[in-house]
């Protein structure tokens, strides 16, 4: 196993997790969490703020070639959002995937306390809901001030129309939940990425200069964004025209610069960047060397930094490389003989080995709301024919009962897991028939 490899065995076994953190509103990824302002106290999944003690672990993956960049950001924050951490949510997750050139399919789901929320949705909409059954039929006729308010989507300015819009929303009494799940189409691609800095201000992407990026024209974009009880995660993968790669002879220069505005700034995040340079060549050099996590490595293309919290950022990150100069047998037998590769590969170790338990975390949770999400869906499509319903639902009970016998989830989401199924029971049985004008999507 050589360097490169043990380096990607580490981060795929400690990536992306906060050691201790606070984090305010959907989707609340790192800068996004710093560029915005406070809001009242009662706040809704797409606004957030970040205090000094928040700290985020992020990877960047970022392989160039002369035209275009594959990129992918995978991050995450254990502690829960302070909308979540407070009561009026208690989950919220967003998927967007670009289908074509103009279009990005966006599906948002959310589960919140009607008694808490119903102040903010009556000021989205500027009226009183006298009741649960106001407020969904006012969310079935119009998303656009649910979606610009909650989620940040602005529907006329982003092209969202409500014609290709479907809402489902549903509502239990007794625990006074709302479940709410919204699917659309963005079809002015480069206004929703570009428009409103989307990517700059929003920052999925954290402290990078996106200029030589054509972001507006997307080749790939898919990104999901997960908030629950028990933290926040988020991955984004896009492949767009770019200029960051150039070539002279032989040799490759790969730079990627810094946000003018965060120079010599401090960070405020844990962040790992991987450059993947040409295949046929060797990372030769790293610049700066401050944050260069390895120097470069006999037999790997890849260039590697890591920016801890506190540290200042630098003008851009570069990496120069070129074709082997060694056989391959001197790669083989170099690897891991430098005393500075040796200390730099056990320092990794001892980074990622405090992540361990944060990412089982993530994985619970990510299978966590994967049952409770097939539930939901089992009831939305199977609650009138309830032969059917019970019998999808007996599967989905062997499951949860499977991975927790397998320690794949802990005690407390298996107890919900159960209440929630038995809550969907319950009402199914009550209600024979399937309810009359649960979508909006028009006849």
């Amino acid at each position: 196993m050589n360097t490169k490899q043990l380096l990607r065995l580490l981060i795929a076994v400690g990536l992306v997790v906060l050691v201790a953190a606070t984090v305010t509103r959907v989707p609340s990824s790192p800068v996004k969490a710093q560029s915005s302002t406070s809001q009242s106290t009662q706040t809704s999944p797409s606004q957030s703020t970040q205090t000094s003690n928040n700290t985020w672990i992020i990877q960047d993956v970022i392989a160039p070639s002369l035209d275009q960049v594959d990129w992918t950001e995978s991050g995450a924050i254990e502690t829960p959002a302070s909308w979540i951490a407070d009561g009026a949510w208690t989950i919220a997750s967003m998927r967007e995937s670009l289908i074509s050139q103009n279009d990005i399919f966006v599906s948002l789901f959310e589960e919140f306390v009607w008694s808490k929320v119903q102040p903010l949705a009556e000021s989205y909409y500027g009226t009183t809901f006298n009741s649960y059954g106001d407020f969904a039929q006012a969310i079935q006729a119009n998303t656009g001030p649910w979606l610009n308010n909650t989620w940040q989507i602005d529907p006329q300015w982003y092209g969202v129309s409500q014609n290709t819009t479907r809402v489902f929303i549903s509502y239990n009494a007794t625990s006074d939940l709302v479940d709410l799940s919204i699917w659309c189409h963005i079809t002015c691609v480069p206004e929703y990425l570009c428009g409103n800095d989307e990517l700059t201000n929003y920052n999925w992407l954290n402290g990078f200069d996106l200029t030589p990026i054509s972001v507006g024209n997307m080749k790939l974009w898919e990104l999901w964004e997960d908030w629950t009880q028990n933290g926040t995660a988020y991955e984004l993968r896009f492949e767009a025209p770019a200029d960051i790669l150039t070539q002279n002879a032989n040799n490759y220069t790969c730079s990627i610069g810094v946000d003018p505005v965060l120079t010599n700034q401090p960070s405020s995040v844990d962040q790992i960047i991987e450059i993947e340079m040409p295949p046929a060549t060797v990372a030769q050099q790293l610049t700066p060397q401050t944050v260069a996590w390895l120097q470069p490595s006999k037999g790997t293309n890849d260039g590697w930094f890591y920016l801890s919290q506190g540290e200042l950022y630098p003008d851009a990150y570069t990496v120069v490389s070129a074709p082997p100069t060694q056989t391959a047998f001197q790669v083989l037998s170099g690897v891991l003989t430098t005393p500075y590769e040796l200390l730099s590969i056990l320092s990794i170790a001892g980074v990622l080995y405090g992540a361990l338990q944060g990412r089982n975390i993530l994985q619970r949770n990510g299978l966590y709301n994967r049952l409770y999400r097939t539930m939901v869906k089992l009831y939305n499509l199977y609650n009138g024919d309830l032969p059917r319903f019970h019998a999808e639902m007996d599967g989905v009970s062997k499951n949860i009962f499977k991975v927790a016998v397998e320690g794949k989830i802990n005690d407390e989401q298996f107890e919900k897991l159960l209440t929630r199924r038995d809550d969907l029971l319950e009402r199914a049985e009550k209600q024979q028939a399937p309810p009359p004008n649960k979508t909006l999507l028009p006849s």
